[in-house]
């Protein structure tokens, strides 16, 4: 079907059809990049597809107490924390379900997290302290934590005179290690678990941490030319068809 609706669009654009076949001067996937990197701005229905569904990742893990989220999670189960559900992979799961879950690699790889009570937040693996997980920022000390999979709110502990950290290790520190673990107590120090308040989630490949199909499809448009001359083309005073062929012969 996406195949038959491009082909819609690439001879509507250069004016044949089932009779008549004239040739494409341009490559239909430049034709598809943004007017500012050389394209024509078409949008590319592949890409657009997977933003969409990338849309329906992002709605699973906002709307809990949506009935239709309720009815997934009971047929595919939920994976600890709630976020998405078990990757669908039986042989015979063709449907829709099995293409969202597909993209949740793309969502997931930009969400950040704002951590309350619940246990819903991994303490190394998922990005809730700066703009990566711990155990990238600190993969030797992520090698001898005693407990890898830990959540969030396990990690932090409340005592009489405020709250804590209490990440455990297998080992005691080595003397060259030292600093390094100064920076790693800075770094989670300036972060609080707010018991009373619920897990929430951001994008942040967006501005304010709302998502938007226009932010994974950007993410999903490669190439094009930083240098285009587009403000030339599009911006200037002159009828469509002479800037659509100064665009052809750029």
């Amino acid at each position: 079907m996406r195949l038959r609706l491009e082909k819609i669009q690439r001879d509507f654009l250069w004016g044949g059809g089932a009779l008549v076949q004239k040739p494409h001067l341009v490559r239909w996937n430049l034709i598809c990049l943004d007017k500012k990197k050389g394209g024509l701005g078409v949008r590319n229905l592949a890409l657009m597809n997977s933003a969409l569904l990338c849309k329906w990742n992002w709605r699973y893990v906002n709307e809990r107490e949506a009935l239709w989220r309720r009815v997934i999670s009971h047929k595919y189960g939920e994976e600890e924390g709630g976020w998405r559900t078990w990757e669908v992979s039986g042989r015979y799961d063709v449907g829709l379900w099995k293409a969202i879950r597909k993209e949740w690699l793309l969502l997931n790889g930009r969400l950040a997290y704002h951590v309350g009570s619940e246990q819903r937040v991994r303490f190394w693996t998922d990005k809730w302290c700066g703009d990566e997980p711990l155990c990238e920022s600190f993969p030797s000390l992520f090698s001898i934590s005693l407990s890898k999979n830990a959540w969030v709110s396990d990690v932090w502990n409340p005592i009489d005179d405020g709250d804590g950290w209490t990440p455990l290790f297998a080992r005691a520190f080595n003397d060259w290690e030292i600093e390094l673990v100064e920076h790693f107590l800075h770094k989670i120090q300036a972060f609080r678990v707010q018991r009373e308040e619920e897990n929430r989630v951001f994008w942040t490949a967006s501005k304010g941490g709302a998502f938007s199909v226009k932010s994974p499809y950007s993410i999903l448009e490669l190439g094009g030319f930083s240098m285009f001359p587009s403000d030339s083309i599009w911006r200037v005073r002159v009828p469509p068809k002479v800037a659509f062929f100064a665009w052809e012969v750029s």
